[in-house]
Protein backbone atom coordinates (compact mmCIF):
# COMPACT_ATOMS: atom_id res chain seq x y z
CA UNK A 1 0.00 0.00 0.00
CA UNK A 2 1.31 3.43 -0.66
CA UNK A 3 0.51 7.23 0.94
CA UNK A 4 -2.00 8.56 -0.34
CA UNK A 5 -1.28 9.76 -4.03
CA UNK A 6 -0.89 13.54 -4.21
CA UNK A 7 1.75 14.00 -1.91
CA UNK A 8 4.84 11.74 -0.50
CA UNK A 9 4.23 11.02 3.01
CA UNK A 10 0.79 11.33 3.54
CA UNK A 11 -1.22 8.48 5.59
CA UNK A 12 -3.19 6.19 3.52
CA UNK A 13 -6.74 7.45 4.04
CA UNK A 14 -8.36 4.25 6.15
CA UNK A 15 -7.33 7.01 8.40
CA UNK A 16 -5.92 5.63 11.62
CA UNK A 17 -2.69 5.54 13.44
CA UNK A 18 -1.70 2.54 15.97
CA UNK A 19 -3.20 4.05 18.93
CA UNK A 20 -6.04 3.94 17.13
CA UNK A 21 -6.23 7.90 16.71
CA UNK A 22 -7.99 9.45 13.31
CA UNK A 23 -6.22 11.05 10.76
CA UNK A 24 -6.86 13.49 8.19
CA UNK A 25 -6.56 11.86 5.08
CA UNK A 26 -5.47 15.03 2.70
CA UNK A 27 -3.34 16.39 5.30
CA UNK A 28 -2.33 13.93 7.90
CA UNK A 29 -3.33 15.86 10.65
CA UNK A 30 -4.68 14.11 14.06
CA UNK A 31 -8.63 14.74 14.09
CA UNK A 32 -10.90 14.70 17.13
CA UNK A 33 -13.59 12.20 18.02
CA UNK A 34 -15.21 10.64 15.39
CA UNK A 35 -12.58 10.88 12.18
CA UNK A 36 -14.42 14.66 11.47
CA UNK A 37 -12.73 17.76 11.93
CA UNK A 38 -14.81 19.45 14.88
CA UNK A 39 -14.05 23.13 13.53
CA UNK A 40 -16.82 23.75 11.28
CA UNK A 41 -17.20 26.62 8.48
CA UNK A 42 -17.08 29.37 10.79
CA UNK A 43 -20.97 31.32 11.45
CA UNK A 44 -19.52 33.98 10.20
CA UNK A 45 -18.71 33.09 6.94
CA UNK A 46 -21.79 31.20 6.30
CA UNK A 47 -23.51 34.68 7.40
CA UNK A 48 -21.58 36.06 4.79
CA UNK A 49 -22.17 33.73 2.23
CA UNK A 50 -25.85 33.94 2.44
CA UNK A 51 -26.59 37.28 2.57
CA UNK A 52 -24.45 37.95 -0.35
CA UNK A 53 -26.58 35.21 -1.88
CA UNK A 54 -29.60 37.30 -1.06
CA UNK A 55 -28.10 40.11 -2.27
CA UNK A 56 -27.26 39.08 -5.65
CA UNK A 57 -29.72 36.43 -6.38
CA UNK A 58 -33.11 39.28 -7.26
CA UNK A 59 -30.00 40.90 -9.66
CA UNK A 60 -28.98 37.67 -11.40
CA UNK A 61 -32.86 36.61 -12.23
CA UNK A 62 -33.56 40.70 -13.58
CA UNK A 63 -30.22 40.25 -15.54
CA UNK A 64 -30.35 36.97 -17.10
CA UNK A 65 -33.30 35.25 -16.52
CA UNK A 66 -31.33 32.00 -15.24
CA UNK A 67 -33.32 28.65 -15.06
CA UNK A 68 -32.36 25.12 -13.09
CA UNK A 69 -33.79 22.03 -14.44
CA UNK A 70 -33.34 18.83 -11.84
CA UNK A 71 -32.88 21.15 -8.69
CA UNK A 72 -35.30 18.40 -6.98
CA UNK A 73 -32.18 15.71 -7.80
CA UNK A 74 -29.84 17.67 -5.54
CA UNK A 75 -28.96 15.89 -1.72
CA UNK A 76 -30.98 17.17 0.61
CA UNK A 77 -27.53 16.69 3.08
CA UNK A 78 -23.80 16.65 2.38
CA UNK A 79 -21.38 15.71 1.68
CA UNK A 80 -21.73 16.21 -2.09
CA UNK A 81 -19.54 17.25 -5.13
CA UNK A 82 -20.85 19.39 -8.42
CA UNK A 83 -19.12 18.43 -10.84
CA UNK A 84 -19.94 20.62 -14.06
CA UNK A 85 -18.55 21.57 -17.91
CA UNK A 86 -16.85 24.79 -17.47
CA UNK A 87 -18.04 26.60 -21.51
CA UNK A 88 -17.92 30.32 -19.87
CA UNK A 89 -17.43 32.43 -16.75
CA UNK A 90 -21.61 32.39 -15.77
CA UNK A 91 -20.84 29.20 -14.14
CA UNK A 92 -18.87 30.00 -11.20
CA UNK A 93 -21.68 32.53 -9.88
CA UNK A 94 -24.85 30.70 -11.01
CA UNK A 95 -23.96 27.51 -9.56
CA UNK A 96 -23.99 29.19 -5.64
CA UNK A 97 -26.99 31.34 -6.85
CA UNK A 98 -29.15 28.72 -8.07
CA UNK A 99 -28.20 26.10 -6.20
CA UNK A 100 -29.85 26.29 -2.56
CA UNK A 101 -26.73 24.58 0.10
CA UNK A 102 -23.58 26.39 0.20
CA UNK A 103 -21.10 25.72 -1.87
CA UNK A 104 -17.31 26.22 -1.74
CA UNK A 105 -15.25 26.91 -4.94
CA UNK A 106 -11.79 26.22 -5.63
CA UNK A 107 -11.29 29.03 -7.64
CA UNK A 108 -8.32 29.54 -9.92
CA UNK A 109 -5.42 30.93 -7.67
CA UNK A 110 -5.48 34.35 -10.35
CA UNK A 111 -8.71 35.67 -8.22
CA UNK A 112 -6.29 35.88 -5.07
CA UNK A 113 -3.48 37.95 -6.56
CA UNK A 114 -1.94 41.12 -4.13
CA UNK A 115 -0.35 43.68 -6.78
CA UNK A 116 -3.46 45.51 -6.93
CA UNK A 117 -5.99 46.77 -4.61
CA UNK A 118 -8.97 45.36 -6.72
CA UNK A 119 -7.18 41.90 -6.51
CA UNK A 120 -6.90 42.03 -3.09
CA UNK A 121 -10.46 43.00 -2.53
CA UNK A 122 -11.64 40.27 -4.52
CA UNK A 123 -9.14 37.61 -2.66
CA UNK A 124 -10.70 38.93 0.74
CA UNK A 125 -14.00 38.03 -0.83
CA UNK A 126 -13.46 34.84 -2.05
CA UNK A 127 -11.46 33.80 1.09
CA UNK A 128 -14.72 35.45 3.48
CA UNK A 129 -16.88 33.22 1.02
CA UNK A 130 -14.62 30.16 1.84
CA UNK A 131 -13.27 29.92 -2.12
CA UNK A 132 -10.21 28.27 -2.07
CA UNK A 133 -7.45 29.10 -4.67
CA UNK A 134 -6.28 26.23 -6.97
CA UNK A 135 -3.54 25.54 -8.97
CA UNK A 136 -4.88 24.61 -12.18
CA UNK A 137 -1.33 22.92 -13.44
CA UNK A 138 -2.13 19.66 -11.70
CA UNK A 139 -0.11 17.39 -9.76
CA UNK A 140 1.25 18.29 -5.96
CA UNK A 141 0.45 21.91 -7.03
CA UNK A 142 -3.31 21.22 -6.91
CA UNK A 143 -2.89 18.46 -4.11
CA UNK A 144 -1.98 20.99 -2.00
CA UNK A 145 -4.82 23.16 -2.15
CA UNK A 146 -7.44 20.06 -2.09
CA UNK A 147 -6.68 19.67 1.56
CA UNK A 148 -8.87 22.73 2.04
CA UNK A 149 -11.84 21.17 -0.24
CA UNK A 150 -11.38 17.95 1.86
CA UNK A 151 -12.38 19.63 5.00
CA UNK A 152 -15.24 21.26 4.02
CA UNK A 153 -16.35 17.56 2.57
CA UNK A 154 -15.19 16.01 5.92
CA UNK A 155 -17.93 18.72 7.57
CA UNK A 156 -21.11 17.93 5.84
CA UNK A 157 -20.44 20.59 3.16
CA UNK A 158 -20.69 20.83 -0.71
CA UNK A 159 -18.05 21.44 -3.02
CA UNK A 160 -18.31 22.75 -6.45
CA UNK A 161 -15.47 21.68 -9.28
CA UNK A 162 -14.71 22.18 -13.12
CA UNK A 163 -12.93 18.58 -13.77
CA UNK A 164 -11.69 20.74 -16.60
CA UNK A 165 -9.59 22.69 -15.23
CA UNK A 166 -10.23 26.07 -17.64
CA UNK A 167 -12.94 26.94 -19.84
CA UNK A 168 -13.38 25.25 -23.35
CA UNK A 169 -12.15 27.58 -26.14
CA UNK A 170 -14.48 26.07 -28.55
CA UNK A 171 -17.53 24.82 -26.47
CA UNK A 172 -16.37 20.94 -26.77
CA UNK A 173 -15.83 18.58 -23.58
CA UNK A 174 -12.40 18.09 -22.60
CA UNK A 175 -10.15 15.87 -20.70
CA UNK A 176 -10.77 16.41 -16.88
CA UNK A 177 -8.65 16.38 -13.87
CA UNK A 178 -8.38 13.40 -11.86
CA UNK A 179 -8.97 16.31 -8.77
CA UNK A 180 -12.70 15.03 -8.52
CA UNK A 181 -12.45 11.47 -8.62
CA UNK A 182 -9.55 12.14 -5.74
CA UNK A 183 -12.08 13.99 -3.72
CA UNK A 184 -14.76 11.67 -4.20
CA UNK A 185 -13.19 8.50 -3.48
CA UNK A 186 -10.82 9.73 -0.29
CA UNK A 187 -13.84 11.67 1.46
CA UNK A 188 -16.33 9.07 -0.13
CA UNK A 189 -18.60 11.82 -1.17
CA UNK A 190 -21.27 11.80 -4.28
CA UNK A 191 -20.48 13.33 -7.02
CA UNK A 192 -23.33 15.47 -8.48
CA UNK A 193 -22.68 15.93 -12.01
CA UNK A 194 -24.09 19.39 -13.89
CA UNK A 195 -24.43 20.43 -16.98
CA UNK A 196 -24.13 24.53 -18.40
CA UNK A 197 -25.98 25.99 -20.67
CA UNK A 198 -25.45 29.11 -22.73
CA UNK A 199 -22.84 30.09 -19.52
CA UNK A 200 -20.68 32.13 -21.90
CA UNK A 201 -20.54 36.37 -21.99
CA UNK A 202 -21.61 36.65 -26.17
CA UNK A 203 -22.93 39.27 -28.36
CA UNK A 204 -25.82 39.25 -30.22
CA UNK A 205 -28.87 40.76 -29.68
CA UNK A 206 -27.05 43.98 -27.24
CA UNK A 207 -23.96 45.62 -29.07
CA UNK A 208 -21.66 44.20 -25.78
CA UNK A 209 -20.94 40.75 -24.23
CA UNK A 210 -24.02 39.07 -22.04
CA UNK A 211 -25.83 35.85 -20.57
CA UNK A 212 -29.07 35.10 -22.64
CA UNK A 213 -31.20 32.47 -20.32
CA UNK A 214 -28.27 30.64 -19.02
CA UNK A 215 -29.23 27.35 -17.88
CA UNK A 216 -28.03 24.61 -15.38
CA UNK A 217 -29.26 20.94 -15.51
CA UNK A 218 -28.66 18.88 -12.36
CA UNK A 219 -27.94 15.04 -13.29
CA UNK A 220 -28.31 11.91 -10.67
CA UNK A 221 -25.74 11.82 -8.23
CA UNK A 222 -23.56 8.79 -8.26
CA UNK A 223 -21.12 7.06 -5.44
CA UNK A 224 -18.32 5.22 -7.44
CA UNK A 225 -18.65 1.60 -5.98
CA UNK A 226 -16.67 0.43 -3.28
CA UNK A 227 -14.85 -2.13 -5.30
CA UNK A 228 -13.37 1.13 -7.12
CA UNK A 229 -12.65 3.24 -3.52
CA UNK A 230 -10.54 0.07 -1.95
CA UNK A 231 -8.36 -0.11 -5.72
CA UNK A 232 -7.40 3.35 -5.06
CA UNK A 233 -6.58 3.56 -1.14
CA UNK A 234 -4.92 0.20 -1.56
CA UNK A 235 -3.33 0.99 -4.46
CA UNK A 236 0.23 -0.79 -4.49
CA UNK A 237 2.26 2.35 -6.27
CA UNK A 238 1.52 5.78 -7.41
CA UNK A 239 1.15 4.19 -10.96
CA UNK A 240 -1.91 1.84 -9.86
CA UNK A 241 -3.55 4.77 -8.06
CA UNK A 242 -3.17 6.86 -11.02
CA UNK A 243 -4.98 4.35 -13.07
CA UNK A 244 -8.14 4.43 -10.78
CA UNK A 245 -8.48 8.00 -10.93
CA UNK A 246 -7.84 8.22 -14.58
CA UNK A 247 -11.13 5.39 -14.79
CA UNK A 248 -12.92 7.12 -12.18
CA UNK A 249 -12.22 10.89 -13.77
CA UNK A 250 -13.38 9.73 -17.21
CA UNK A 251 -16.71 8.57 -15.91
CA UNK A 252 -17.80 11.86 -14.02
CA UNK A 253 -16.84 13.20 -17.78
CA UNK A 254 -18.80 10.71 -19.02
CA UNK A 255 -21.97 11.49 -16.91
CA UNK A 256 -21.68 15.11 -17.72
CA UNK A 257 -21.78 14.74 -21.20
CA UNK A 258 -24.74 12.61 -21.01
CA UNK A 259 -26.49 15.81 -19.55
CA UNK A 260 -25.24 18.27 -22.36
CA UNK A 261 -24.47 16.46 -25.45
CA UNK A 262 -21.45 17.85 -26.04
CA UNK A 263 -18.42 16.33 -28.21
CA UNK A 264 -15.69 14.95 -25.96
CA UNK A 265 -11.91 15.96 -26.43
CA UNK A 266 -9.04 13.34 -25.45
CA UNK A 267 -6.48 16.33 -24.48
CA UNK A 268 -7.00 19.10 -21.62
CA UNK A 269 -8.61 22.64 -22.45
CA UNK A 270 -5.68 24.61 -21.69
CA UNK A 271 -3.69 26.34 -24.79
CA UNK A 272 -0.73 28.19 -23.50
CA UNK A 273 -0.16 31.55 -24.94
CA UNK A 274 2.72 31.10 -26.47
CA UNK A 275 1.19 27.89 -28.29
CA UNK A 276 -1.17 30.62 -29.70
CA UNK A 277 0.27 31.93 -33.04
CA UNK A 278 -1.16 35.24 -34.68
CA UNK A 279 -3.14 33.80 -37.71
CA UNK A 280 -4.09 30.33 -36.68
CA UNK A 281 -7.59 29.54 -37.30
CA UNK A 282 -9.35 28.56 -34.56
CA UNK A 283 -12.98 28.19 -33.03
CA UNK A 284 -14.68 30.02 -30.52
CA UNK A 285 -17.97 28.52 -28.66
CA UNK A 286 -21.59 29.52 -29.88
CA UNK A 287 -24.43 29.44 -27.79
CA UNK A 288 -24.89 25.67 -26.23
CA UNK A 289 -22.14 23.71 -25.12
CA UNK A 290 -20.28 22.20 -28.45
CA UNK A 291 -21.68 24.34 -30.63
CA UNK A 292 -18.63 26.32 -32.68
CA UNK A 293 -18.59 29.35 -35.05
CA UNK A 294 -15.43 30.56 -36.99
CA UNK A 295 -13.12 32.55 -34.82
CA UNK A 296 -11.80 35.85 -37.00
CA UNK A 297 -9.73 37.23 -34.17
CA UNK A 298 -7.73 33.72 -33.23
CA UNK A 299 -4.77 35.47 -31.76
CA UNK A 300 -6.50 37.26 -29.41
CA UNK A 301 -6.59 35.07 -26.59
CA UNK A 302 -6.30 35.56 -22.54
CA UNK A 303 -3.82 33.21 -20.16
CA UNK A 304 -6.12 30.68 -20.28
CA UNK A 305 -6.61 30.09 -24.10
CA UNK A 306 -10.02 31.64 -24.22
CA UNK A 307 -10.73 34.48 -26.84
CA UNK A 308 -10.67 38.00 -24.94
CA UNK A 309 -13.97 39.13 -27.30
CA UNK A 310 -16.87 37.99 -26.02
CA UNK A 311 -16.53 36.44 -22.45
Amino acid sequence: MIPLPGRVGRPRASGQIGDGTDLHPATGRVLAGDGRNQSPTSEERRMFYEIAKFLARPFIFLLFWPKIKGKELIPKAGPGIFAANHIGGGESFLLPVLIPPQISFAAKKEFFRTDTLGHRLLGWFLRAAHQVPMDRTGGDASADALGSIYQVLYDGGFVAIFPEGHRSPDGRLYKGHTGVARLALTANAPIIPVGAFRTRFVRKWLPFPWLYRPELRIGEPFHFPEATRQRFLNAADFKEAGQVLREATAEVMSRIQAITGQEQVSEYSYVPRKAVKPGTSSTTVGDEPGQVKPDPQASHRDQDGNVDRGR
